[in-house]
């Protein structure tokens, strides 16, 4: 399955759950501050597309991927990402600003930055998987 199929699905969702018109939807709207998801959508969201997707979804999951790629270097430390880190989530959030992913960044920060892109990744990551 293709990203652009992956995203009318999840733009569906978030409009069930927010309101936000699925055809108004922007690929690289980002969750938090352009679509105002708050955490308690996001559960929704992230549990309907789990229904239909019939697969377990974490936000976290791209975290876990950057990781993996580090092996036993460090992803962040105290909460802020490492320089080794912020190189390897670059990897695989090719859809953020590089500019964005600058030294100092925190994990909490990171998670701010995610996108209706990041989620679809998230998902055609873990059908890879299967």
């Amino acid at each position: 399955m293709e990203i652009e199929d992956i995203f009318k699905d999840v733009c569906k969702v978030i409009e069930d759950s927010i309101g936000t018109p699925a055809d108004t939807i922007k690929l690289e709207a980002t969750l938090f501050d352009e679509l105002g998801v708050d955490s308690i959508d996001l559960v929704d969201i992230l549990f309907e597309l789990e229904t239909l997707y019939e697969m377990e979804l974490k936000i976290s999951d791209i975290e876990q991927r950057a990781k993996l790629e580090l092996g036993d270097k460090p992803y962040e430390i105290e909460g802020v990402l490492t320089k080794d880190g912020i190189e390897a989530v670059a990897q695989y959030m090719t859809e953020i600003d590089e500019s964005k992913l600058k030294e100092g960044i925190t994990v909490h920060e990171l998670v701010k930055l995610f996108s209706v892109h990041s989620l679809c990744k998230i998902i055609k990551f873990k059908m890879e998987e299967k």
